[in-house]
């Protein structure tokens, strides 16, 4: 496509509104301008594509699947455009933004309480966050620091272990109640097992340790996020392995209890993780000192080469 007929921001967020109403309409009214405008607006852009993105109907629209699939994407152009803009805006006020990323529930559970008094003290740098899976390589997540979990040792990474992982057989008071006059073992027999996609092999591990044969029911609920097995898990859905770090608070106030004494270890820690090109700079250097110093460790650590 010839750089004179890329789209413009302005027809992207024309075809972005027409698509969340489904009506040029109530797009143009939105955007504050005419049902014509916005027309001309989205049928450019159609001819520019070459692709048909709306199905035009007498009573209403509806995205084509090419249409569908383009909405995606520019829903994440524009979000990202946004959040650059917000940075660029932060330069005003603060000296610098440091971008991190992290696993959303290690973020919500470890990574926020442990830069809490961050900003106080370091009153000119704006902290970004870029919750992630990070199931990739974190040399391309495009931040000064991830918090990750895995082995360790990416490629042009300086990565420094943070702590081991320990997964923790969780469920609700009452789940453990109710097989309380049984062996222990009995309860991944009795109940529903809970399991996170994105590591399909921990209840496989946790019974191999233990050797133990798995349990009739084994992955017979399945969630995408840690957040949604423990919420299952919480309201009574079944046993949910998980890493302990992320439940603590829920064990500390009874929402959740460990289903058993047996703990699940040896299986990865948590890294924080940045390229070996940026260790110097300021920003990366205070954010691996803070952290250092929250886990009572040298702050002058580096890793080995």
């Amino acid at each position: 496509m010839s750089r004179l007929y890329l789209p413009t921001t302005h027809t992207m967020r024309c075809f972005q509104v027409s698509a969340k109403h489904l009506s040029f309409t109530l797009a143009a009214a939105e955007l504050n301008l005419t049902q014509s405008a916005i027309s001309k607006q989205v049928a450019l852009l159609e001819s520019s594509l070459q692709v048909q993105l709306f199905v035009r109907n007498r009573q209403k629209l509806e995205l084509s699947p090419a249409g569908s699939t383009y909405l995606v994407h520019v829903n994440a152009i524009l979000r990202k455009i946004e959040e650059t803009s917000q940075e660029m805006l932060a330069y005003g006020v603060f000296e610098d933004v440091i971008r991190i990323a992290s696993h959303p529930s290690l973020c919500s559970a470890w990574l926020v309480k442990a830069l809490k008094g961050f900003t106080a003290h370091y009153g000119d740098v704006q902290l970004s966050f870029y919750e992630q899976m990070l199931t990739y390589d974190p040399a391309e997540a495009d931040v000064d620091v991830a918090f990750i979990y895995g082995y360790g040792g990416w490629h042009g990474m300086e990565s420094i272990e943070l702590f081991d992982e320990e997964m923790i057989p969780v469920c609700n008071p009452e789940v453990l109640e109710r097989n309380k006059d049984q062996p222990e073992i009995d309860i991944y027999f009795n109940t529903r097992l809970i399991e996170c996609r994105s590591r399909l092999n921990t209840w496989d591990q946790f019974f191999e340790r233990f050797s133990q044969i798995y349990p009739n029911g084994y992955r017979s609920l399945l969630f995408d996020r840690w957040t949604s097995c423990i919420s299952a898990a919480k309201t009574g859905c079944g046993l949910a392995l998980v890493p302990k770090i992320l439940v603590e608070a829920d064990l500390q106030n009874g929402c959740l209890v460990p289903a058993s004494s047996h703990r699940l270890t040896g299986v990865g820690s948590y890294y924080m993780a940045y390229l070996k090109s940026h260790a110097a700079e300021p920003k990366v250097k205070i954010v691996r000192e803070w952290i250092l110093n929250y886990l009572g460790k040298d702050p002058d650590y580096l890793p080995e080469e």
